[in-house]
């Protein structure tokens, strides 16, 4: 029986986990399409990533634009919902007033590892995102996913 309660334990902290990386995808979507907004180009990050993944892969992306754009937008999807899931099963276990301020220490954490050590590819919002006043915003969204996912578990925890 305890087999039981502590696999579905597990099964809603996932389920709290995921939910946390969809709403951490969304939320520093929308700071992305902030930082490209005040640059006077809305999809502007997503076309610099997807130019930055192609031109790894060796294409020039002039030669696809429309495909940088779509290719920067799976980048976002895939990177933030991975950094979402992966913090908030850091986070999400804790209890009481220790897990926002976990969320928000985490948050502060990526942001620094986003300015100084993580490589391009592994950044949410790719290039863009490499200094402390680039990672600011992402840092503050990615903070409000966290906190947001830590309310839906809690509620959850409560049934």
């Amino acid at each position: 029986m305890a087999s039981t309660a502590s696999s579905s334990r597990f099964e809603r902290l996932l389920d709290a986990a995921f939910a946390t990386g969809t709403l951490t995808a969304i939320a520093t979507g929308g700071a992305l399409l902030g930082l490209g907004w005040r640059e006077g180009e809305v999809g502007r990050v997503f076309r610099l990533a997807g130019r930055g993944l192609l031109e790894r892969l060796g294409v020039t992306s002039s030669a696809a634009p429309l495909t940088s754009v779509a290719l920067g937008y799976l980048h976002h999807l895939v990177i933030a919902t991975s950094w979402g899931v992966a913090l908030a099963l850091l986070v999400l276990p804790l209890r009481g007033i220790v897990r926002p301020v976990a969320a928000l220490l985490v948050a502060a954490v990526y942001v620094t590892l986003a300015a100084e050590m993580l490589p391009a590819p592994l950044r949410i919002g790719y290039a863009v995102t490499a200094s402390v006043p680039g990672a600011v915003p992402i840092g503050a969204a990615l903070a409000l996913a966290l906190l947001g996912g830590g309310w839906l578990y809690a509620t959850d925890e409560e049934r």
